[in-house]
């Protein structure tokens, strides 16, 4: 029959009912009171340690949840019959097919709270980029819409392109800022580079376009179509002093020749006059007064702002005269001022009465 026997070695052994097989509690060496395996309805208290041995220990009713460490100093936890997770010496991981769920806001680095949500994270996904492909955002100082801009946007802007103006440009494998300039010197060499103008549609006793010379060109051209209010009226050409937008009122000097072609089909050079000591230069002369009848000229004006040599301009122009002569001309003008004045400009007015209308351009002349 089953019973319990006390043997000489402080060792407790608990028999079967044919006294064949027993099972042995044997304690070691107790060092206090407190060594004691309490047995109850509820629960296996140890005093100081319980030691398994490497054994399995069963959590659950059915077995297949447990913790077990048969192999030295690593710790499996077995969850419903698998493998889920390991400890090992300072590390813990999660084995194939199980996961690691941190709530929003419960993940530290060191002392570093990570404050990403999973989302967040999430954009890093397939992301292949490099270290030091990252590493060229360092310093970037760019908002969101100056990217923006060269994102595919079709839309344009409004601008008024100047000097000051810069363009990205790939410079022989380096992205830089070019300036505007440096393109117009490139594209542009000998372009014209429109500056300023005026356009007249009712009468005006003149035509003026002050601050359209600079120290930035050397050579400018004007271009300009006009009509005249007075029959047989002549157009003159004025410089304007940089000063004070005073009119010059030193020594001009000019001479005008040309062709004349007549209705009857006759031609002739005999279109030629001049001014001496004059502060202008006719360079259009008896234009017929007529809706109709435009002169066209082209006047290039050389040097305006220097102020050691004398100013000069060329003019070549088209129009009608008095008696059905058309009139195709070319005009040398001097201005004999000493090289004391710089000149920012220039006024067209017509001898007698007004300009009907009209439109005048200045450009300047690039690597002039």
């Amino acid at each position: 029959m089953a019973e319990i026997r006390v043997n000489s070695t402080g060792g407790v052994k608990l028999f079967d009912a044919d006294d064949s097989h027993y099972a042995q509690i044997k304690a070691g060496t107790i060092s206090s009171n407190t060594d004691v395996l309490e047995l109850g309805s509820s629960a296996v208290v140890a005093g100081t340690k319980v030691d398994l041995n490497g054994q399995e220990l069963i959590l659950d009713a059915d077995a297949d949840t447990s913790i077990t460490a048969d192999t030295d100093d690593q710790i499996d936890v077995r969850i419903a019959g698998a493998d889920d997770f390991q400890f090992t010496a300072n590390t813990f991981t999660a084995q194939s097919g199980s996961s690691i769920v941190v709530p929003d806001g419960g993940l530290t680095f060191g002392s570093t709270a990570i404050t990403s949500t999973a989302a967040e994270l999430n954009i890093l996904d397939g992301v292949t980029s490099t270290t030091a492909e990252l590493n060229i955002l360092d310093g970037v100082t760019s908002t969101a819409a100056e990217l923006n801009i060269v994102d595919g946007n079709t839309s344009a802007t409004s601008t008024t392109i100047a000097d000051a103006d810069r363009v990205v440009l790939n410079d022989n494998g380096t992205m830089v800022q070019a300036a505007v300039t440096d393109l117009k010197t490139y594209i542009g060499g000998g372009g014209l580079v429109y500056i300023t103008g005026n356009t007249v549609s009712s009468a005006v006793a003149s035509i003026s376009l002050t601050s359209a010379f600079s120290t930035t060109y050397n050579v400018y051209k004007v271009i300009g179509q006009i009509s005249v209010a007075t029959n047989g009226a002549d157009v003159h050409l004025n410089f304007i002093k940089n000063s004070d937008g005073s009119l010059a009122t030193d020594n001009a000097h000019y001479v005008s020749g040309g062709a004349t072609a007549q209705g009857n089909g006759a031609q002739s050079t005999e279109n030629q006059f001049g001014g001496w000591g004059t502060t202008y230069a006719r360079f259009l002369d008896g234009m017929i007064n007529s809706n109709t009848t435009i002169a066209n000229f082209e006047i290039t004006v050389f040097n305006p702002m220097v102020t050691d040599t004398n100013k000069s301009a060329f003019i070549k122009a088209g129009y009608y005269r008095s008696n059905d002569r058309y009139i195709t001309s070319s005009t040398a003008f001097t201005l004999n001022d000493g090289g004391s004045n710089a000149f920012n400009g220039i006024r067209i007015t017509p001898s007698s009465g007004n300009i009907d209308k009209g439109s005048v351009r200045v450009y300047g002349v690039v690597n002039s």
